[in-house]
Order: C-alpha cells, then structure tokens, then sequence
C-alpha cells in the first residue's frame, strides 16, 4: 500500500482531529489531577482561602527554613533545619497559636532533664513587610504571653512554607512532617523532641 495514496474522507479528518482533542483533555486532566495530589488535606486551623487545610507545597526546603532570630540584636537571617531543630509555626494575631504554645510549653516542662531535641517557635504571616517590625512584634507577642521557648520570624513569602497555623514541622527518616490541630500537636510532641537515645 503507498501512503502516498491514502485519501482520508471528511469523516475520517474529523475522526482523527476528534481523538487528538481527546487526547490533549485527558492528558491535560491528568496533569491537574496529579498537581493536586501534591498536598496533603485535613481538617484544623486557620489558613488562607482556597488553600489545603493541612499540609504545604512540596517544593519548600524545611532544611533550610530562612529566619530571623528574635533575641539577636542584629536581625540577620539565619536558617533553622527542622530535622535538627522541630519548629512550631504560629501566627502572633491567631488565638488557637497562643493556646497551643502554652500547652506546649507546659509538655515540654514536664518532661524536665529529658534529652530532646530544641524547639523553636516561627512566626508566620506577619501583617507587615518591614522586618524590624515584625521582629518587634514577635518580642512584644512573647512578652505579653510569657513564652520562654525562642522565637523567630519567617523570613519571605509566609504561604512558602506552612498554610495554616498552628504547625508543627519535623523531618525525619520518613521525610517531613507537618501536624496541624492543638490536641494533634500536644499528642505528638514527645516523640518529636525526645531523642532516640531517651526514649
């Protein structure tokens, strides 16, 4: 047979045309379907619009989370990795993070000499792009609630990392984990902090 012969009919053009649309659906379907698997969903806490409840974007480096540390006098950026270092996202403005960082405080003081990992607090969603604000207003937040832990404040695009607060990162074998809810964050604390050696 020569190729060269071959008259397609309108219908057979249209045929053909038809199964490439399709084609370019399904693929295109598939695409968005598998984007969105990307995150993981839950249930708590508070978080922007139109953003999976629990979880973050997998392409954010919780080895390399930049911060600013609230009791240097220089605000310079440093960066916090949560494999080494677990660390409690929360929002100054938010009521839930208040109670959650109590009820931590309070956990990790029961567990008194045992060895653990540090903890360290991340404010998030700062309402202003002036570093030094947000810096004064992580120190007057810590004041005003008697909060011994240490707190940092996240430098860049808040959504870059956690979506809702409060969040509990970790990293570990598995890879990185993030938890959301107080009664979540109280429930796994000690296996988070506590090192292998002390438990």
């Amino acid at each position: 047979m020569d190729i060269k012969n071959i008259n397609l009919t309108k219908q057979g053009k249209i045929a053909i045309l038809g199964g490439l649309v399709l084609f370019v659906i399904v693929l295109g379907v598939f695409s968005l379907l598998r984007g969105n698997g990307n995150t993981a969903s839950g249930s708590q806490g508070t978080g922007p619009k139109n953003v999976p409840l629990q979880g973050v974007i997998t392409e954010a480096n919780y080895h390399l989370v930049p911060i600013l540390n609230v009791a240097d006098e220089k605000t310079e950026r440093v960066y916090i990795n949560t494999e080494a270092t677990p660390a409690l996202f929360f929002a100054t403005w938010d009521e839930s993070s208040v109670e959650t960082i109590k009820d931590v405080q309070d956990a990790l003081n029961q567990m008194g000499s045992t060895p653990r990992k540090p903890l360290v607090l991340v404010s998030t969603f700062v309402k202003t792009t002036d570093q030094q604000e947000a810096v004064e207003t992580a120190k007057t937040f810590q004041n005003e609630n008697s909060i011994a832990l240490p707190i940092t404040v996240q430098v860049g695009p808040p959504a870059e990392f956690v979506q809702l607060t409060p969040s509990l990162v970790y990293t570990d074998a598995k890879g990185t984990h993030i938890v959301t809810g107080q009664n979540k964050i109280i429930e796994i604390l000690n296996s988070v902090v506590v090192l292998p050696e002390a438990q």
